[in-house]
């Protein structure tokens, strides 16, 4: 994230509207400001994605009967702003720590700043003894969301932000799950991102990753844990990526790689929880 010195001071509304005009001009939808002193994010409405991407990943949910993986296409525009808006008022209202919103228009938001630092982040660098612990930090954050009848909306480990003052929290907000599944699914699809993008790290420690999310998952609803076991049984298939050639081993193959190998061993574990 960009330093303070770097980010423009506002401090009245009709500042935040001359720095959103700006940033329209230098095709930019998201930028680090100073709100009244304090670091802050100028959030802009962004146009809707195409529609075709949904579509595909909605049918491939569809063959794998997995409601949880349905797609939820963002709105875009001053509709997404708004989605965004919502989820973040209900999940301040549950008590979950995520940006407050400090001003805003029909197509911007003005959100505080949570941190300096990513969870992904923090997992990535940490040793050994540290890694799993960073890990259920996030865990934790989903449980506290689900707990209060709440879900989040792109639970990557990157869309976690810690703070030494404050803690962990979560960004990124821009759909609303609820909009294509139950809830019980929108939560399955909390853990399915979260999991996706942290197991890579735990590439040579899997059974103990796979044992602390079945203590996680206990305390789960039985529709969660049932609905996660069957995701995990139905992507196992996704350890097919270890066989692509070398060149093609990046960080998203590996991701992906580790993910089925990861299903693999905890489908049949999480079910019998």
């Amino acid at each position: 994230m960009a330093q303070a010195q770097s980010r423009p001071a506002l401090d009245a509304h009709e500042a935040v509207e001359a720095q959103a005009a700006q940033m329209r001009r230098d095709g930019r939808h998201i930028a680090p400001v100073l709100w009244r002193g304090a670091p802050a994010w100028l959030k802009l409405a962004v146009p809707q994605p195409p529609a075709w991407r949904y579509q595909l990943l909605a049918g491939a949910a569809k063959a794998l009967g997995q409601p949880a993986m349905q797609p939820v296409r963002p709105h875009g525009g001053n509709a997404g702003l708004r989605i965004e808006a919502r989820r973040i008022r209900a999940l301040g209202a549950a008590h979950l720590r995520a940006p407050d919103i400090l001003d805003e228009a029909d197509d911007w938001l003005l959100l505080s700043d949570l941190g300096q630092l990513t969870l992904e982040s923090l997992i990535r660098r940490a040793d050994a003894g540290e890694r799993l612990d960073w890990w259920q930090r996030g865990a934790d954050y989903i449980l506290q969301a689900h707990r209060a009848e709440q879900y989040l909306s792109q639970a990557f480990a990157r869309n976690f932000v810690w703070s030494d003052e404050a803690g962990l929290g979560a960004i990124d907000f821009e759909d609303d799950a609820l909009s294509a599944m139950s809830l019980a699914d929108a939560q399955v699809r909390d853990w399915l991102p979260y999991l996706f993008s942290s197991v890579m790290y735990f590439e040579d420690r899997l059974p103990v990753l796979c044992a602390a999310l079945g203590e996680r998952l206990q305390q789960e609803t039985p529709a969660v844990r049932d609905g996660l076991a069957t995701a995990l049984r139905r992507t196992a298939w996704l350890r097919v990526a270890r066989w692509l050639p070398a060149r093609m081993q990046r960080t998203d193959v590996r991701k992906t790689r580790c993910f089925g190998d990861f299903a693999r061993l905890c489908a049949q574990r999480v079910q019998r929880q």
